[in-house]
């Protein structure tokens, strides 16, 4: 495959995108000129930092109504742009299908995004060495008792996240505390499935809670931020007052000193998910294990709200640059087409 020296991408590669199973997307429209962009939700959200790949790509869009084999694919890479097992569920096994036909290297393959959704990556990571990842279940929850139903089927120790299926950012997601919360809890019902999980107190000693980010590009491992902040549900807008200088010295700190100590856990879980890019939220454990919140392609790990220069710009940076590194290797990627016999 030819590559270009200056942008260092792939000559030519296919790239699957997919309508989503709720049809959900948005229009960002910016002042100016520029044309308006749709959005998404549940992608890999790379292709707008990675712009050369659009016009280097043959774009394969792919539906959840019926499955209609293109007639010719061509023997290309393979890049999946579907990063959410529960939105892009038929797309998924229509990209699957295709990565087969292809018969070449495929990046974040569908098989495996199929198999992130939160049940399964619970399930996947459980007993792995220096990992804890909190019980969960998916379920349909039609009404009350049903849901009730599934929770002690399941033997779940409250309290419980709920949330639907699909959702990121907390969206729709509630805490039940006990048992009997359940009856008068805010559940949205006739909604598709919901996720139920244990939820794991992870207050540090001095009663703040600190959620990472890391990111595994192929081999690497990178810190994108550390929230620090005084609940359990944290989010950039709930960061706490006068926790830049520890955020600051944790991502100086990450290379050198955390990342060996964590090495071998992240990278169990990279094989157990067979991700070539994707996040993990966490909370580092005195103990050096990783207790993981969520692990999956969706995560958008570069784009920076906060306006430039600040501590981020760098991690992005190198984050953007080890993608386009291994974007740009077919054979570095994780699926590989079997050797010829």
């Amino acid at each position: 495959m030819s590559t270009d020296s200056k942008l260092g991408m792939p000559g030519e590669v296919l790239l699957i995108r997919g309508a989503p199973l709720d049809q959900n997307c948005k229009i960002d429209v910016r002042d100016g000129f520029d044309t308006p962009r749709m959005v998404v939700n549940g992608t890999a959200s790379f292709l707008s930092y990675v712009p050369e790949l659009l016009s280097r790509a043959r774009k394969l869009w792919l539906s959840s109504g019926e499955w209609t084999q293109p007639v010719t694919l061509g023997r290309l890479p393979v890049i999946n742009y579907m990063a959410d097992a529960d939105l892009y569920e038929a797309a998924l096994r229509k990209a699957d299908e295709v990565v087969q036909l292809v018969n070449r290297p495929a990046f974040n393959a569908p098989a495996a995004i199929q198999r992130t959704r939160r049940d399964q990556v619970a399930a996947s990571l459980a007993g792995l060495p220096g990992v804890s990842i909190p019980r969960t279940i998916r379920t349909p929850a039609p009404d009350r008792a049903t849901l009730a139903e599934a929770i002690a089927a399941a033997s779940l120790t409250f309290p419980l996240l709920i949330r639907p299926a699909g959702a990121h950012g907390g969206a729709g997601m509630i805490k039940v505390d006990r048992r009997e919360d359940l009856e008068t809890a805010k559940v949205r019902f006739d909604d598709g499935p919901v996720y139920v999980t244990e939820f794991a107190d992870f207050a540090d000693a001095d009663g703040l809670y600190r959620k990472a980010r890391l990111v595994v590009v192929g081999e690497e491992i990178f810190l994108r931020h550390i929230i620090i902040g005084d609940s359990w549900l944290l989010h950039a807008e709930r960061r706490a007052q006068n926790t830049q200088t520890e955020e600051e010295a944790a991502l100086a700190a990450f290379a050198e000193q955390t990342c060996p100590a964590i090495r071998s856990a992240v990278m169990a879980v990279a094989d157990a998910l067979d991700l070539d890019y994707f996040g993990i939220d966490c909370s580092l454990r005195p103990d050096g294990a990783i207790l993981v919140f969520e692990a999956n392609a969706c995560m958008n790990v570069l784009h920076n709200s906060a306006s430039s220069p600040n501590m981020w710009d760098a991690p992005i940076a190198t984050i953007l640059a080890a993608l386009r590194g291994l974007l740009a290797e077919p054979a570095r990627w994780r699926a590989q087409p079997p050797a010829a016999a």
